[in-house]
């Protein structure tokens, strides 16, 4: 087994969504995986403060946190840290989110990934909101187009008079 080392830190800074759950703004960092050869990996965090994790397939939504979601966890890994395993693909987009259990908490922690080869974790900036955006209102105008034409094409023609 090959272990792997993240560390970084929550502050007034970092990027927020609400969980399902709760409601309420929670810090979080999303973190690129990128795997190079397929198997079953743990990720566990170790800090003070009490972290929740998140494995997501391709994106994570802020607005929509339940999309792409595979895994999470809260105290998997004892002292209220988080453990995931889960198998993964190379060739495959995932995105670990670390986040915490309760709102407006800050604080550092560092995430172990232990695996059959080295895992690479890069911090993934605010691009993921514009993604979600961008993508958002691309299905509002297929769904308008496809309503609009599909209204159009229903119509009954009417007959005329002479």
């Amino acid at each position: 087994m090959v272990q792997s080392m993240y560390s970084s830190e929550l502050t007034a800074n970092s990027q927020t969504y609400s969980p399902i759950s709760c409601g309420m703004p929670h810090y979080y960092e999303a973190i690129q995986v990128n795997i190079v050869e397929s198997g079953c990996y743990q990720f566990s965090s170790n800090s003070t403060i009490d972290t929740y994790g998140f494995i997501y397939k391709n994106n994570f939504y802020p607005f929509n946190p339940t999309m792409n979601e595979l895994a999470g966890d809260d105290d998997g890994n004892n002292n209220n840290q988080f453990k995931l395993i889960i198998s993964m693909q190379v060739n495959t987009t995932y995105v670990l989110i670390v986040t915490t259990h309760d709102p407006n908490v800050t604080g550092v922690y560092s995430v172990l990934v232990t695996g059959p080869n080295n895992v690479s974790l890069n911090l993934i900036g605010e691009y993921l909101y514009f993604v979600w955006i961008i993508s958002t209102e691309l299905q509002n105008i297929d769904y308008i187009c496809k309503r609009n034409f599909h209204s159009q094409s229903t119509k009954t023609p009417r007959a005329s008079t002479m």
